[in-house]
């Protein structure tokens, strides 16, 4: 009977294992009414998207973060760190991070290819809510040349 059990467990060890493995969730991309989705989410379900529309010039190209079911608090910087580096972007007053001005351009291109090429990315809002997302297929994700930017479509 014990070796029942004991063999029992084996093959239950062996075969639920993938199952209980950490999910490591790769970056994805589609298209919604005419903009392209990048997005990766995690196992606590935070969500990191990138909405781009390559020609409409007001909220066309933003950054979207859920922590905890929530966007960033308003009005507020983003700090989002990709492997060892570091930038803060403003939220907006419905805490989407916006590319509308040559900072917030030129910052989302930055951003854009690190993710291409790093490895880590966490985010932490000002209210010390925090997640860290795979960049797990990332790079075949994003395209090599950015979103265009708001600013850039003005």
């Amino acid at each position: 009977m014990l070796r029942r059990f004991a063999a029992f467990m084996v093959c239950f060890a062996i075969l639920c294992a993938p199952a209980l493995s950490v999910d490591v969730k790769s970056w994805r991309s589609s298209t919604v009414d005419g903009f392209t989705k990048f997005w990766v989410d995690n196992h606590d379900g935070a969500k990191f998207i990138i909405w781009c529309h390559p020609s409409r010039p007001v909220s066309g190209t933003l950054v979207d973060i859920h922590i905890d079911g929530q966007r960033a608090p308003a009005n507020s910087r983003v700090r989002i760190i990709v492997d060892k580096d570091m930038v803060q972007l403003p939220a907006d007053s419905r805490g989407y991070i916006l590319t509308d001005t040559a900072t917030g351009a030129d910052s989302f291109r930055i951003l854009w290819h690190e993710l291409r090429s790093s490895f880590g990315l966490a985010v932490k809002f000002k209210d010390e809510r925090y997640a860290s997302f795979s960049l797990n297929g990332a790079k075949d994700a994003l395209p090599g040349i950015a979103c265009p930017a708001d600013f850039d479509k003005q």
